[in-house]
């Protein structure tokens, strides 16, 4: 048996910059039902050999718009632009000409969402994008039965 941490990763791959991951991140908004056959069809592609697609599916577009802010998105392109990495939270904050604290509470706020990952490296933690892109895929409909609209 493999020894996994927290996250299921075998330990080879408890650094997420050693993880195999796809140039992609894709970004939906789906339902329960759509996440769980995508997830049935992302199996069995791997069990055919390809490779898994990364996938972060929010359940309504007020919450993607929740968590994917203006402020979130520059973060998010400034790492796409230093090649997924960046010294620290205090250098992309001043990257970003930012308040160290706000930065630091996205980069959770998105590491917590599987949008992006923390490496720690001795006292500092280290922002890890390894996407070359990020796609939002999102189709908009008309509201549910008892869904509120989201806020402007």
């Amino acid at each position: 048996m493999t020894d996994t941490d927290h996250d299921g990763w075998p330990d080879k791959y408890r650094d997420p910059r050693d993880r195999p991951h796809p140039d992609v991140l894709r970004v939906t908004v789906e339902t329960f039902d759509e996440m769980r056959e995508g997830t049935v069809d992302a199996s069995n592609a791997v069990a055919d050999g390809e490779s898994p697609p990364a996938v972060v599916s929010f359940a309504t577009v007020g919450e993607l718009r929740k968590i994917l802010t203006d402020r979130r998105i520059e973060l998010l392109r400034t790492l796409i632009d230093t090649d997924g990495a960046a010294e620290s939270i205090t250098a992309l904050a001043e990257d970003l000409d930012r308040d160290y604290r706000t930065v630091h509470d996205d980069v959770t706020l998105l590491a917590d969402y599987g949008l992006l990952f923390i490496v720690d490296e001795g006292r500092s933690k280290r922002p890890y994008l390894p996407y070359d892109r990020i796609r939002l895929d999102v189709e908009l409909v008309g509201n549910e039965p008892g869904e509120e609209p989201a806020r402007a």
